[in-house]
């Protein structure tokens, strides 16, 4: 396994293409200019650029100095895999992806702030298993429980309101696909974190409840949105075009419902936070989990990272000595001379 102790070098890459385009300003810039300098038959004389010889040193160039980027950002490859042992609780999050987790009655929207607040928390977490499950009018297991945090991160970033083919909001079905996501054997250790907007189109609340309390799973809700509430935006090529409305052409208002949220979390011994009212409120519900009685896990990773940037910085300076040894005007032929 390759790993970057320092990824943020890679932003470095971004210089080459500046440098690509600041290079071929330079080159029409001189090639206007020559021609009140030279006559058009004498330049070629003087100067003999080999076109082909330009092209290799730069590629030389631009090769050598991503090699050098690449030595910054540190690579290195695990040598052996070991079993390492990690105490921590399971934790599910179910994630609203309805259409109206787009109302923007919290910045910049309602589903990109819930998940701003599900990075931080990935960011503090110790020795817990994450999953995600996405949910709409269907329910969907997005990524399964793991330790890899990075994975479920990136999986998170794809979840937006066009995931699932089915629009709607159905509460019961996220929690019945996230309790069938914990491992039947565990009693307890299980936390099922619910982020929505509270709205609920099926009613079947207490069926939910009654089935996480059967299993061991404790619920934590976050409510996102406000009681005054917002229109659901439509969006076409990514421009916003309209807003949702009723058979009327009334203007569809999506208001933050807290009733299914709070008996939730308080029947199964959890605890409901309003996003508006609480600062990282993800943060506070991982502190109340932390306190939970933890279970140890086995898991396997990459050990011994040998460096490599050794290698990656000596090609890339050779490759800069190679082309500063290439000369990049050729020799005149002697007919060109005679002329």
């Amino acid at each position: 396994m390759i790993e970057l102790m320092h990824p943020q070098a890679l932003w470095l890459l971004l210089l080459i293409p500046l440098l690509m385009v600041l290079r071929s300003v330079e080159a029409s810039h001189w090639k206007r200019h020559k021609k009140g300098f030279f006559h058009s038959k004498t330049y070629p004389r003087i100067v003999h650029v080999k076109p082909v010889r330009r092209k290799l040193i730069h590629f030389l160039e631009y090769t050598g100095l991503i090699l050098c980027i690449l030595a910054l950002s540190g690579p290195g490859v695990g040598t052996e895999i070991r079993e390492v042992q990690r105490e921590g609780v399971d934790i599910l999050i179910a994630l609203d992806l309805s259409q109206s987790m787009s109302a923007a009655d919290v910045k910049p929207s309602r589903l990109e702030r819930a998940k701003l607040e599900i990075v931080k928390m990935f960011s503090v977490l110790k020795g817990d298993r994450v999953g995600l499950v996405g949910f709409a009018g269907v329910a969907h297991l997005q990524c399964p429980l793991t330790l890899d945090h990075r994975a479920a991160r990136m999986l998170l970033d794809v979840m937006d309101v066009s995931l699932l083919p089915v629009q709607g909001s159905t509460i019961a079905d996220a929690v019945a696909v996230s309790v069938g996501a914990f491992p039947e054997k565990d009693e307890k250790h299980k936390v099922l974190i619910l982020i929505s907007d509270g709205e609920d189109h099926e009613k079947q609340i207490e069926e939910a409840v009654n089935l996480a309390v059967s299993k061991g799973v404790i619920i934590y809700t976050l409510g996102v949105g406000t009681l005054e509430g917002a229109p659901i935006p439509v969006y076409k090529n990514n421009q916003l075009v309209d807003y949702k409305r009723d058979k009327s052409g009334k203007v569809i208002i999506t208001q933050l419902n807290e009733d299914a949220l709070w008996q939730m979390a308080h029947a199964t011994g959890g605890e409901y936070l309003r996003l508006t009212d609480v600062e990282n409120p993800l943060l506070q519900i991982y502190d109340e989990i932390s306190k939970l009685e933890k279970k140890a896990f086995q898991t396997h990773e990459y050990g011994h990272f040998k460096q490599l940037f050794q290698i990656f910085l000596g090609l890339g300076l050779g490759l800069f000595l190679v082309s500063g040894l290439i000369p990049e005007n050729g020799k005149r032929n002697d007919a060109d001379t005679s002329m």
